[in-house]
């Protein structure tokens, strides 16, 4: 009995004080699915999230594709990414570069929580 108190007057203690931490899963997001097209002067990959996260996290509506060269874009089609699920049809569209069909694209996408959801892709 003495020993049952002892064990649980430490567990209580350091839980308290911070001996003992829980960790705690947050978004998890990444990119599945990349498919990659010229339009003009736009460069468009479309893609899903994924999230294995036990948080929701949202798109922050800014990601960059790269080809040889480093395009700033914006995300269309954007949104929540609800813990345990996914967001299909999200678009990060870049102007500039002329990247060349069956080029490979790599590029990220800034999420809410800090995090960047990474992909690679073939421009169709």
């Amino acid at each position: 009995m003495i020993a049952v108190l002892l064990v649980a007057a430490v567990m209580l203690a350091g839980i308290t004080f911070g001996v003992f931490s829980f960790y705690y899963q947050p978004a998890e997001v990444y990119a599945v699915g990349a498919v990659c097209t010229n339009a003009g002067n736009a460069t468009i990959c479309q893609l899903t999230l994924a999230n294995e996260g036990l948080d929701d996290t949202s798109t922050s509506g800014v990601c960059s594709l790269q080809d040889g060269s480093l395009m700033s874009g914006s995300v269309v089609g954007g949104g929540t990414v609800p813990a345990g699920g996914s967001l299909s049809d999200v678009r990060c569209v870049a102007l500039g570069g002329s990247p060349t069909q069956g080029s490979q694209i790599s590029g990220s996408l800034l999420m809410t929580n800090g995090a960047s959801a990474f992909f690679t892709g073939t421009l169709d």
